[in-house]
């Protein structure tokens, strides 16, 4: 009777840790306090549950008496406070929270409690994930279902404060009780659907990390300095891992990043200017300049003149005979 009670004790202390700090910010250090002070609670109604025997494999619903029902709580308020543990290893803390939901769902289930729609949500969730229509769908679904018995919740909790008579009030708060054991059935699958996305997210993230640190580990190379080629040859380091000689840490994947983000086109060396002033110190640039120069006028006395551009303008003539105007272009024939 002793062990009853202080379960009872126990148990409401709890409940009253949890309602506050069901819906504020988690990240705070003395509400993280309230957080495993509230699992530590919980923790020692699961072990006097336990002792106790409050509950049999070949009990149903309709064996287990009111006051006893509510104890069934127990393990998704330790699922759901383990949750929202914001400190030690993520994924850790998460498995943890995990097992007691699905420990939560098995004990309804055994005694006959599961609804037979949340057992078949459960057994396809991983067919209605992978369609997005589905799971939208029924998202929305179990939504509406959760919003009504939370209503139902609150009509019931009022007929709890209004009612005198002990036999009515017996049957609506084992109604009560029912209902929550609903809405955790329905905040559980929830949590259990969220919980394994966020196990795979950093699953993936701790791959990719550790991917990124064994590249940087062989890509990490020590080359010795210019100067030290120069000046001299030998061991790096001695015996005792000591520098014999002055080397630099260089990275190859720096070397890669630097060529990512090259243009793919080579750039210029020299400005205009200084490859013009280049040019002229070459001499290829003639400084300078002014009006063309006049045409010759040709003497008429000048016989071998005359004959030289008479000459000249014959082969002229003849060369545009053979070539006539437009017979190089191929127009794109080849």
């Amino acid at each position: 009777m002793a062990n009853e009670e202080s379960l009872s004790g126990i148990f409401r202390a709890g409940q009253e840790l949890y309602k506050k700090i069901e819906n504020i910010n988690l990240t705070s250090d003395t509400i993280q306090q309230d957080v495993n002070n509230a699992i530590l609670h919980f923790s020692k109604c699961a072990q006097l549950v336990d002792s106790l025997s409050l509950f049999s494999s070949n009990e149903t619903v309709d064996d287990i008496n009111t006051k006893d029902l509510r104890f069934l709580f127990v393990d998704f308020y330790l699922g759901d406070l383990t949750s929202k543990l914001t400190n030690g290893d993520r994924i850790q803390t998460l498995n943890t929270s995990k097992r007691y939901f699905e420990q939560f769902l098995h004990k309804v289930e055994l005694h006959e409690i599961l609804k037979e729609e949340d057992r078949k949500y459960m057994e396809r969730a991983d067919v209605i994930n992978k369609d997005p229509a589905k799971k939208r769908q029924e998202k929305i679904a179990r939504y509406k279902r959760e919003k009504e018995t939370k209503a139902k919740l609150e009509k019931l909790q009022q007929l709890l404060s209004s009612i005198k008579n002990d036999n009515d009030k017996e049957d609506i708060d084992r109604n009560y009780v029912l209902t929550c054991i609903d809405l955790f059935i329905q905040k559980s699958i929830e949590q259990l659907s969220s919980i394994n996305q966020e196990i795979d997210l950093l699953n993936n993230m701790r791959k990719s990390e550790d991917h990124i640190k064994q590249i940087g580990m062989k890509e990490n190379e020590i080359v010795p300095s210019t100067n030290t080629i120069k000046d001299g040859n030998g061991p790096l380091l001695s015996s005792e891992g000591r520098p014999l000689r002055p080397f630099i840490i260089t990275s190859k994947r720096e070397e890669i990043r630097q060529q990512v983000f090259r243009p793919g086109w080579r750039l210029p060396t020299m400005t205009i200017d200084e490859y013009l002033q280049q040019e002229k110190e070459r001499g290829n640039i003639i400084s300078g300049g002014g009006q063309m120069p006049e045409k010759k006028e040709i003497n008429d006395n000048d016989e071998e003149a005359i004959d030289a551009e008479t000459y000249k303008l014959r082969e002229l003539d003849e060369f545009k005979d053979v070539n006539p105007r437009g017979w190089g272009n191929r127009m794109g024939k080849g």
